[in-house]
């Protein structure tokens, strides 16, 4: 069975707009991914590759690339914003499907809501049956979820991660720093998700740093120019241990 790695343009520092230092041109990006043995990437943020879906699949199919994986972002759990979240869902899909991808990595925004403030029960309510409901379309376009724990989104901490695994049947992206920064394990993690996970992203943390970010004690760009995510190997997470128990493709 082939390996089914993949590159990501944030890799190489590219967050849009210049926003970690200089992003590098994609032409370089594509390349070097190639170079060092890749043959699919992430789409990456909006801004590194056309917003065109066919546009987009010639330029990496030239470079001898497919897509796997590309993110999406919404609010969904706010009164009267399910709608407009699943227009949105339904077109970064529908782009991603163009390109011949088949993982929709799903990052549910704030909103309205003050960092560090709690969702009320109808706000958890609204945000577990909207990504049900985005897990439905997904489907119905041959796309698998892949709900993505993210500082700065409503799902940081470990507290939410278990609260969406209980009432919600959406699918989840294993994001190794993420999660620790979240003070959840990544090997607890994968025992509570199981075959709900349906995208691995592994990186290496800085675990203390990590935590401040999820603590709103060091805000996400800072934490990023004081080395927060470390090349592999060099961190605090024990991602050797984390290999074993990832789930086995049939």
């Amino acid at each position: 069975m082939e390996p089914r790695i993949a590159a990501t343009p944030i890799t190489w520092g590219f967050a849009g707009n210049n926003r970690w230092g200089i992003d590098l041109p994609q032409e370089r990006i594509l390349s070097e991914m190639v170079q060092v043995g890749f043959n699919a990437t992430e789409t990456g943020v909006p801004g590194f590759l056309p917003h065109d879906g066919i546009e987009a699949r010639a330029i990496l199919e030239k470079h001898g690339l497919r897509a796997t994986s590309g993110p999406v972002s919404f609010v969904i759990h706010e009164e009267g914003s399910r709608q407009s979240a699943l227009e949105t869902v339904r077109k970064a899909g529908h782009r991603l499907v163009t390109m011949g991808g088949e993982v929709l990595i799903t990052v549910p925004k704030p909103g309205n809501r003050k960092s560090g403030e709690q969702l009320d029960e109808d706000g958890w309510k609204r945000l577990c049956e909207g990504l049900d409901a985005i897990e439905e379309l997904c489907r119905s376009m041959g796309l698998e979820q892949a709900l993505h724990p993210h500082v700065g989104s409503l799902v940081e901490t470990k507290e939410d991660m278990r609260r969406i695994m209980e009432s919600s049947a959406c699918g989840w992206c294993l994001d190794t720093a993420h999660i620790a920064s979240g003070d959840l394990d990544p090997s607890d993690f994968l025992a509570m998700a199981g075959e709900r996970v349906t995208l691995i992203h592994v990186k290496d943390l800085n675990v203390d740093l990590g935590r401040k970010m999820v603590q709103h004690k060091i805000a996400f760009d800072a934490a990023i120019r004081k080395k927060v995510f470390v090349p592999l190997g060099d961190g605090d997470l024990d991602l050797s241990g984390i290999i074993p128990l990832l789930p086995k493709e049939p």
